[in-house]
């Protein structure tokens, strides 16, 4: 059994085979998703995936790219759709330094409303984090109670244990099979398992056996197999404390 801790199953790119690609994340031990609706408009869409749909559940938020999109009106609304009963955390929100399609200090405001509205619901946080590790860092220090993962985690060791010593689970994706991805393996195998989760993001960065490809849920299997090489344990053993961990922080 394994838990995909975030896919964007919502994305136009699985509109003409959603269920099939959910029926084959299934087949393949994907026994819950987390789908995460980072984009104001596909916040329905989410809504609606996991009310059909036993196994899923969602996160809303509004992605860096999207921060400068963020009013009082719009953030009155995910507030209102955080309370839905499978609605287990709030994001994805947080930095992305590397293209910046919203300013950085517009993106540094709305990642901590983001935070506070987490502290004031009690969910968990879903942080994106490209080329921003320090100023992230900073942002988190007021808030030492909240909880949650650093998603797609690309950064390095140091940057790692900083983070999980602030409480949160970093999350593996893909690019843990590409061959260039030395620095993230090094994580992998120095950060403990019982502070990791496994994602795909779907349909992005699908692992290396299919890049150039639609990424799905069923491919997490690959991103466990390889983390097990990595740290040398079985599958069973990531399989097992990998998706305890996703239980507990989106208690599931």
């Amino acid at each position: 059994m394994l838990i995909d801790t975030h896919a964007h199953l919502s994305d136009p790119k699985f509109s003409i085979d959603r269920d099939l690609v959910i029926k084959r994340a299934s087949e393949n031990g994907i026994n819950k998703i987390v789908e995460v609706g980072c984009e104001p408009y596909i916040w329905k869409d989410s809504f609606r995936l996991a009310k059909l749909n036993p196994g899923i559940f969602c996160a809303f938020g509004i992605h860096p790219h999207e921060a400068k999109l963020a009013s009082p009106e719009l953030l009155k609304t995910l507030e209102d759709l955080l309370k839905y009963p499978k609605a287990v955390a709030v994001g994805e929100t947080g930095l992305d330094y590397y293209y910046n399609h919203s300013p950085k200090e517009v993106q540094q405001k709305v990642l901590k409303l983001h935070i506070e509205l987490a502290v004031k619901t009690g969910k968990p946080v879903i942080i994106h984090c490209r080329d921003a590790y320090k100023d992230l860092i900073e942002i988190l220090g007021p808030y030492p109670s909240i909880k949650g993962v650093i998603h797609c985690f690309s950064g390095n060791v140091n940057e790692a244990l900083r983070l999980i010593e602030m409480g949160f689970l970093l999350g593996i994706d893909g690019p843990i099979t590409y061959p260039k991805a030395a620095v993230l393996r090094n994580v992998v195998k120095e950060i403990p398992l019982d502070k990791l989760v496994l994602e795909t993001d779907s349909p992005y960065l699908p692992p290396q056996e299919f890049r150039g490809k639609r990424n799905e849920p069923s491919y997490l299997a690959q991103i466990a197999e390889e983390t097990a090489n990595i740290k040398s344990v079985s599958i069973d053993e990531v399989s097992t404390i990998t998706t305890q961990n996703a239980l507990g922080l989106f208690a599931l």
